[in-house]
């Protein structure tokens, strides 16, 4: 075409534009402007390979430099919830002004029957090892321990005539060895002459009332005796907490004695309290009487103290926060000593299990490099499958150093990634141990389709005839676009998954944001650079191992030759071709998706932070036991109300209360202190229950010198706990200001978020109904997991609508094409179906872990229907025709594509991690469904009523010589169906030379859809270097896209 035809085809094409539709039209241009981009590209970096690589490499470099920000967290309250959620809210208020100050260390032992004298002592083994464990600035349990104070109120009888009391006196001779068991079943010592055992003590009357303030005040001040919080079934038996009449007991104990003693004991001998030991067993045995005389399960129970003064100090402060709740450096030591002992003396006992408090961040660290080992197994198969795949069997077709080159580009993607994601401040969580997978099978399908279409076109136009430079403008030219749709989808579902308010979750979606365009950068730039040069090597017939190797002689075996692949596909596209065949497609596809839903409806959704431990680790073997031997009976909450006037708001308590106690569907206990000291004044006359408000309202101290007296009775010690005061409490004294005050509920056993969602609302909805003067809420350990569930139900639908939504946009404008945009959205939405079904048959539910792998499965569904559709939209001929081409020449590519996926992550199914376990799973049946649905059932959908190609026809014709110009030129006349006639020419310096023409026009002549024309007198051999000439002469703008 001539320079004065240019400006008339230029106004013919935007005649044609005219005739268009507007979307089609930007579609259109977007398409052509990507290819014209990619087309430059390509020459650019086939011309300056080294200088391009060279200038990629400082974004990792400089990205690497954030890793010194680099952290790992491992505060669930910090990943799993949302950091504006009520929980979280209302918990950080609680660890600032009223830090917890109790931890809990627990260990099981199971058996056939843990009732019998074997298991007593080990029970007190167990007992005498956590007493001893020693931290390493010497600390003990005695010194990190929660100590409660007790009181015995047997000396206060001695002041009331003995009379009141009953004793029985029994003579026995003196043994030490001798173990007896009395007429009630109480297992004694019987190491003196006379063993005076007491039945019970019962005064008669209430001394908290009768000797209150002044007698009962001394006495008990006294009397008060704080010890260590323990619990286990030597409460049962010892006598001198656990000295050295317990180690006499222990030696001598019979299962008799054991077995009495459970039946009828209901006294704690160590705190004197009230208890009922059949909650210390775990799968009870009794008789045809109902008296126990068996369990499979019991436990022994350590409570510590946490100093939480040394938590302000700033040596200790950063490690106190990183482990979950505020915690001191001094007990967090002692746990540390107390783990080590544990692991030395129980774990390799398979009937033994144990817990301590700070078990769980530990091993959640653990799990995040736990299976390191399997990513590098992962990483050397994708290796050598990628090294078969882009090479081929002789020496100089061989890519050992491409290949790794490929590899090498997802290792800096995942550089750029953490170290990019570090700097701006992102945490690193057990969920982001699958990035690493997840970047190489990622980066590895972008490869693939580079590869793919170099292949295509030297199948086509001859390896030898065509010029590196015009040849890599042309590969990247096809795969850029192709690429560019399926990185451009991913980014934006990762994108969209980053809005989550988990702050896991979005940490982790931004964390693969930046990886998804780092590997695609890296695989368009140095990957592709390195492909030129390795073009220019094996034209020099160098080695591909040994470069410096040339093989002058050689030439390609056949069986290196052959695209058994590509042959593969072709015989499929005939297959499919077959009606009985689309039947059975089309019948597979809807019974896979009716399954599917079927599954779909049953899916569970619960999230559960203990799965993120390793499952072979101590702690999930307790909390199985634990689980099995010791259910819940239900959800502990805590309604906190801060400080309030209690003198004025008291009806206002009452009716909260109230409310609670008629929430009977939703809880099986309400413990409140209000009710008890309610009850306490009004039985002994204090208040006149008439006038209980009245009379607290007209007199605010009365009211505060009763819940002293109420809290140092022996009904009212128990809520002691539940306040927080100014000041200590002192008996005799009127309370200082209330800062705090708890009601303790319980709720009923729950059995998916449907119900256990509703009753915390509720929950939150009667206290906040209340209307106190101050801060109110409820608090409890599952309401943080409930609360993570409610976001999780919300925003997984919603998420994956709007993957949906920007999948669907994003390959209607780079695609240019609805029905080819829709057939992708249907396979898009069908395979997730059918993935999200089958995770319920294969033990799944609906968690954190699971909802962001679904949303990652868009992205790759979107790879393998996109391709497929992209390739399809630009082949000529008749439906079938089309769907052969588009298999024979994207098929290999997608299938490496999702074959290399499957390879990276199949050593995880070995993993057990949670995070890995649920990341194979759902990655296995989307690859299977994803490439079912993009090989298979999308090719049938398009030979049936596929959408019409962009290329309604090709012209090739002669354009007359100039006198002035006697260079070879083509000239290409594209006529897209939206009626856009796009016309481009090539120059000397970017066509193939003249026998290659002929074959395209022989080629275009036998299937009449193309017309080629040359225009050379005469056709000279160029080198390879003036094939790789500047092709921009004649290249002008959009519409001189190479086709």
């Amino acid at each position: 075409m001539t320079e004065k035809e240019m400006p008339e085809k230029r106004s013919e094409m935007a005649e044609d534009l005219t005739k268009t539709s507007l979307g089609e039209r930007i579609s259109a241009r977007i398409v052509l402007s990507l290819e014209s981009f990619f087309y430059w590209y390509g020459t650019l970096l086939a011309r300056y390979p080294i200088q391009c690589i060279l200038a990629a490499l400082v974004i990792p470099i400089s990205c690497s430099v954030g890793l010194l920000k680099f952290k790992q967290e491992n505060n669930p309250y910090k990943l799993w919830i949302a950091q504006d959620s009520d929980y979280l809210r209302d918990q950080e208020w609680l660890w600032k002004n009223f830090p917890e100050d109790i931890r809990y260390h627990s260990v099981i032992l199971t058996g056939d029957n843990v009732l019998t004298p074997q298991y007593f002592r080990k029970l007190y083994e167990v007992h005498r090892i956590v007493a001893n464990t020693k931290s390493e600035r010497g600390r003990t349990y005695s010194d990190v321990c929660y100590r409660v104070p007790m009181v015995d109120l047997e000396p206060i009888a001695l002041l009331i005539e003995d009379s009141l009391y009953e004793y029985d006196y029994d003579e026995v001779e003196e043994d030490d060895d001798v173990i007896a068991v009395d007429d009630d079943g109480v297992v004694a010592a019987k190491n003196a002459s006379l063993t005076r055992l007491r039945r019970s003590l019962d005064l008669g009357f209430d001394p908290s009332v009768d000797l209150y303030p002044h007698d009962y005040c001394v006495l008990i001040e006294d009397l008060t005796e704080e010890k260590c919080l323990e619990n286990s079934l030597l409460e049962l038996i010892t006598p001198d907490e656990y000295g050295k009449e317990t180690d006499k007991l222990i030696a001598s104990l019979t299962q008799e004695d054991i077995i009495n003693a459970i039946n009828t004991v209901t006294e704690s001998k160590v705190y004197e309290r009230a208890q009922d030991f059949s909650s210390y067993l775990g799968d009870i045995k009794r008789n045809e009487t109902g008296h126990i005389v068996g369990a499979g399960a019991t436990f022994i129970r350590f409570f510590g103290k946490v100093n939480t003064s040394a938590i302000s100090s700033v040596d200790d402060e950063n490690i106190a926060v990183s482990k979950g709740s505020p915690v001191d450096q001094f007990t967090l030591e002692w746990e540390d000593a107390l783990i080590s002992t544990l692991q030395k003396h129980i774990s390799e006992d398979d009937s033994s299990f144990f817990n301590v408090a700070k078990s769980f961040s530990d091993l959640s660290a653990a799990a995040i490099n736990g299976d390191a080992l399997l990513f590098g197994i992962g990483t050397s198969t994708v290796f050598i499958y990628v090294q078969l795949m882009l090479g081929k069997f002789n020496f100089v077709e061989q890519r050992p150093g491409l290949s790794a080159v490929g590899m090498g580009c997802f290792g800096l993607s995942i550089l750029t990634s953490y170290g990019f994601s570090s700097g701006v401040g992102l945490v690193f969580s057990p969920l982001h141990a699958i990035i690493p997978f997840l970047m190489m099978g990622i980066g590895v399908d972008d490869m693939f389709v580079i590869i793919q279409c170099l292949n295509n076109l030297e199948i086509k136009l001859g390896s030898e005839k065509m010029g590196t430079v015009e040849k890599m403008g042309q590969t990247m030219k096809q795969a850029g676009v192709a690429i560019t749709v399926t990185s451009l989808t991913d980014f934006l579902v990762f994108a969209i998954g980053a809005t989550t308010v988990l702050p896991a979750l979005q940490s982790f979606c931004l964390y693969c944001a930046v990886g998804i365009i780092s590997v695609y950068f890296y695989q368009a730039t140095i990957f592709a650079a390195v492909l030129s040069l390795d073009i220019r090597r094996i034209k020099q017939k160098r080695n591909g191992l040994v470069p410096f190797i040339v093989h002058k002689d050689w030439t390609p075996n056949s069986l290196s030759q052959k695209h058994l692949a590509k042959t593969a596909f072709i015989k499929l596209a005939k297959i499919l071709d077959l009606v009985p065949v689309k039947i059975c497609v089309i019948l597979s596809t809807a019974v896979f998706t009716g399954v599917g839903i079927y599954g779909l409806t049953e899916l569970r959704q619960e999230f559960n932070p203990v799965n993120f431990i390793p499952q072979e680790s101590y702690l999930a073997g307790w909390i199985n036991a634990n689980t099995e031997f010791f259910p819940k009976e239900g959800e502990r909450v805590v309604v906190n109300i801060a400080d309030i006037d209690y003198t004025k708001e008291l009806p206002k308590l009452e009716w909260l209360v109230g409310q609670l106690v008629n929430e009977t569907e939703i809880l099986s206990a309400v413990d409140s202190w209000y009710l008890e000291f309610r009850r306490y004044t009004i039985d002994n006359e204090l208040i006149p229950e008439e006038n209980w408000f009245q009379l607290f309202q007209e007199d605010q101290m009365k009211f505060y010198e009763l819940l002293t007296q109420f809290l140092f009775s022996q009904e009212g010690s128990k809520y002691r706990t539940k306040f927080n005061f100014m000041t200590d409490l002192i008996c005799g004294e009127a309370a200082p200001r209330v800062q705090l005050s708890s009601i303790q509920l319980t709720h009923k056993l729950f059995n998916s978020p449907t119900q256990w969602i509703p009753a915390m609302n509720k929950i939150k909805t009667l206290v906040r109904e209340a209307n106190f003067s101050s801060r109110a809420f409820p608090t409890g350990t599952e309401y943080a997991s409930w609360e993570t569930d409610e976001v999780i139900g919300r925003e997984l639908y919603q998420n994956l609508g709007l993957s949906l939504i920007c999948v669907f946009l994003t390959t209607l404008v780079l695609i240019a094409s609805l029905k080819g945009c829709l057939f992708v959205l249907f396979c898009v939405l069908i395979t997730l179906i059918d993935v999200a079904g089958f995770m319920h048959f294969w033990g799944l539910t609906i968690d954190v872990i699971s909802c962001v792998n679904l949303v990652i499965a868009v992205g790759l569904v979107v790879d393998y229907s996109a391709h497929v559709a992209h390739c399809f939209l630009v082949q000529t001929g008749t439906r079938q025709e089309r769907v052969h081409s588009t298999l024979a020449e994207i098929g290999p590519a997608v299938l490496n594509g999702g074959f290399s996926t499957f390879l990276a992550f199949i050593f995880t199914a070995g993993s057990t991690s949670h995070v890995f376990i649920t990341f194979f799973k759902i990655f296995f049946l989307t690859v299977l469904f994803g490439l079912f649905h993009g090989l298979i059932f999308l090719p049938v959908l398009l030979g049936l009523v596929g959408p019409a190609s962009h290329k309604a026809a090709e012209k090739t014709k002669v354009e007359p010589e100039s006198p002035e110009d006697s260079k070879p030129k083509l000239t290409l006349y594209q006529k897209y169906p939206t009626g856009v006639n796009l016309a481009f020419e090539l120059n000397e310096k970017q066509v193939e030379q003249s026998e290659q023409f002929s074959e395209v026009q022989k080629e275009a002549e036998e299937k009449s859809e193309e017309k080629l024309k040359i225009s050379s007198p005469t056709n000279s051999k160029k080198s390879d270097e003036g094939s790789e000439g500047s092709p921009s002469s004649g290249y002008s703008s959009v519409e001189s896209v190479f086709e």
